[in-house]
């Protein structure tokens, strides 16, 4: 198992256990956010008991959509390793 799926199973099976208050706010899935959304959200995943397991979780598999832990992961490179860039002809 990697490290992602052993964060997930450990995510997944506090949430069967305890509802984080993000269940069921669709801002947390939004393609798009404004400024002040995303303050919300992070006020939000500051007070939940599941914020650890959740950071972990994004941590580990950097989703590439939505909000965890109050952050966007999928926006966020990787310490180390250096960023992609595309060349373009233009």
């Amino acid at each position: 198992m990697t490290r992602a799926e052993i964060a997930y199973t450990a995510l997944t099976t506090a949430i069967a256990n305890e509802s984080p208050p993000c269940r069921g706010d669709r801002r947390f899935t939004a393609d798009e956010l404004l400024p002040e959304e995303m303050g919300a959200l992070q006020l939000v995943c500051s007070t939940c008991p599941l914020f650890g397991l959740c950071r972990a979780y994004a941590l580990a598999a950097r989703p590439p959509a939505g909000v965890w832990a109050g952050e966007r992961w999928a926006e966020k490179r990787r310490p180390g390793r250096p960023s992609r860039k595309v060349s373009g002809n233009g």
